[in-house]
This record gives structure tokens, sequence and C-alpha cells, in this order.
């Protein structure tokens, strides 16, 4: 055997050189990211639904319905599953005590970009439709009432929709006017289709904008209803509370584009209680924003989470639907002449200032 003896020099350069290697081959290879995973608990008035099945799709139409995977729930409810990263309809249904349950998540679309996530899913009883002979020129109609804990629901509406392609935001299609305190509802001269119907009842008694700790929403277990022309279809929606404040990860996508700023008035204090909003084109009209944040604090700090990269139109205002009401605090960010912002994938814009006035106010 042949010994080879290395002089410290050629000693040192025999080991750095393959140290040196090892050190960049181990910089190359990228870090994999954690596969979210979505965690809650299935309720019915409070106690739990043993057994009950949770659902994810990832295509949630009248003709391609796809789900991607179900997880049967535990003893108390609780239920835990690794999810790839994507947008999803999740839906849970079950029995308890034998009455037939089913729940649809008041986030959906659920959007898992990165990060763990904590699903609180409240379920109703499964009603059926039923379908009546309605007087000429009513077109295909709907009607029913809204419950919340068995007793009607005054100041709600029910919204129609043709597809949950628009993620059952806005106004819909068709709505119905608010009901009274009976917790009925009617809407008519809809043409023969398929629709889903979503009820909502906001503390402030808005149409249209995010939920709110307290507001009342319901999905109808029935949905897609099929109403057919000459028909009265009539339903009973269950509604839910909202139990939670509305929370950044509720209005936004898990991605780490943001808007950062503060909303003040005119004087420089800052406003509580107001929504910083975003649209993707120049046009401030009455479709929903792109994005919003969720209302300021004290501080009048706001964040809003973007899905993409893009340029976006900044305000911000204490309502949202219909026209600014008397009194109403509005504005828009005033950085550039046409209020935009360059929003960045991976990064935040830090700094940025809306200033807020009174509608049809003198006071400056």
């Amino acid at each position: 055997m042949t010994v080879r003896h290395l002089s410290p020099r050629s000693g040192a350069a025999a080991f750095c050189a393959p140290l040196f290697f090892l050190l960049v081959a181990c910089a190359s290879v990228p870090v994999a990211k954690k596969t979210p995973v979505l965690a809650g608990r299935v309720t019915f008035q409070g106690a739990a639904v043993p057994a009950a099945t949770v659902t994810l799709y990832d295509r949630y139409t009248l003709t391609d319905r796809r789900a991607v995977l179900s997880a049967r729930c535990a003893g108390d409810g609780g239920f835990s599953v690794a999810v790839p990263p994507g947008s999803y309809y999740v839906e849970a249904e079950g029995t308890f005590e034998g009455t037939a349950v089913f729940a649809f998540s008041g986030q959906n679309p659920l959007r898992l970009e990165s990060g763990d996530r904590w699903l609180g899913m409240k379920a109703v009883r499964r009603p059926k439709a039923e379908t009546v002979a309605a007087p000429a020129g009513r077109g295909a109609a709907l009607e029913g009432e809204l419950l919340f804990g068995g007793a009607p629901v005054e100041n709600g509406y029910v919204y129609v929709y043709s597809s949950p392609d628009g993620m059952f935001k806005g106004m819909g299609m068709a709505m119905s006017p608010p009901t009274g305190p009976d917790g009925r509802f009617a809407v008519e001269n809809l043409a023969e289709s398929f629709y889903y119907l979503v009820a909502r009842r906001r503390g402030w008694g808005g149409m249209t904008g995010p939920l709110e700790k307290g507001d009342l929403y319901g999905f109808f277990p029935g949905n897609p209803v099929y109403l057919k022309e000459g028909t009265v279809t009539r339903v009973r929606i269950e509604m839910v509370e909202k139990e939670k404040p509305l929370s950044y990860s509720e209005v936004t996508s898990g991605t780490e584009t943001v808007l950062r700023g503060k909303v003040i008035d005119r004087s420089g204090a800052p406003q509580a209680g107001v929504y910083a909003f975003v649209y993707d084109n120049r046009v401030f009209g009455h479709q929903r924003p792109y994005g919003h944040s969720g209302k300021t604090g004290p501080d009048g700090a706001f964040a809003i989470y973007l899905d993409r990269p893009g340029t976006y139109y900044l305000g911000a205002r204490e309502n949202f639907g219909n026209s600014p009401r008397p009194g109403e605090r509005l504005g828009f960010y005033d950085g550039t002449p046409d209020h935009s912002v360059e929003a960045a994938r991976g990064k935040t814009v830090e700094a940025l200032v809306i200033v807020v006035d009174r509608v049809l106010s003198e006071e400056r």
C-alpha cells in the first residue's frame, strides 16, 4: 500500500475544495415549504357533530363540482387535514341525534397559500325546497323565511347568484327587499334556471360589505335550487352568527403582497372604524372592491393582502354598498394623481396615507 504524505498546504487544498463545493450545493437546494394544515370543528347549535364529513372542492359549479379531499370528524367534531395550497369551497355534512345537518363555510372560497388555518363550521338543519304553482306574471318565483335560533330574522337579505364564479360576493343577480319582523322574503320574475341562495343580516343594516362580529349569514343547504317558470319555490334558510371579528386572514389570500398604511382626517387624526379598499381598475363604482382591509383600529392602521401583484387604486370608506351616505367618511390615496399604488409580488408597500372627509359635510 502506498501512503501519500500531504504538506499542510496541499492538505488544506484537498479538503477545502470539497467543503466549498458542499456548501455551494447545500445553498442551492430550495427549502421545501410546509403543506398548510386546515383544522376546525363542526357544531350544531353549539354541540359537536361527531363523525361529520368535511369536503373540499376546487371546482364548484353546476356541471363540475370536483371534490379534492375529505376528512372525517372525531367525536368532538374536530378535524385536521393537510391541504395543498389553493382556493377551496368547504362543506360539511353529518347527523346530529337523527337530524341531517349541513354547513357551508362563510369564508368560501377559502384560500390557503401558506400557514395553517382554523375553520369553525356551524351546521344547520338540511331542509328541502317546496314548489307550488304560481299566479301568472310572476315568472320563476322564490319565497320563504329567514330564521336564527328558531326565531324570524328581521332586516335580512336573500341574495340570488347564478353561479359561484363571483365567490358569492356583492348583491348577485337578484336580491330580496329586507325582511320584516316575520322574517319573510320574496323574489319574483327570475328566469327558469339553477340558482344559489345566500342570506345575510348586518347589524348596521347594509346590503353589502364584510360581515362583522354578531352579523348573521346563511347558505341554503339545497343549493343550487332549480326555479321553474310558473312556480313558487319555498325555502327556509337558517342563519348562524359570526362570532369572531373580521380578521385579515378572512379578507386576504394569505400571501405576502401587502399594502399597509393609515387612515387619517385632514387634521391628521387617526380614523377608527374605516375600511381601506382597492380596485383593479380606475373606476370606483358600485361593484365590489378587489380587496379590502378589516376595520381600522384606534391608530387608523390598515393592511390589505393581495393574491397577485399589479396596479391598484386605493381608497377608504366607512361602509360598503350603495352610494356613500351623508356624514359617511370617504377618501382616496393622493400619493399619485390617479390614486394608484404599485404592488410587487412578495413585497410590502408601507406608509400609505388615506385622508378621509365626511360626505356632504362642510367640515374640513
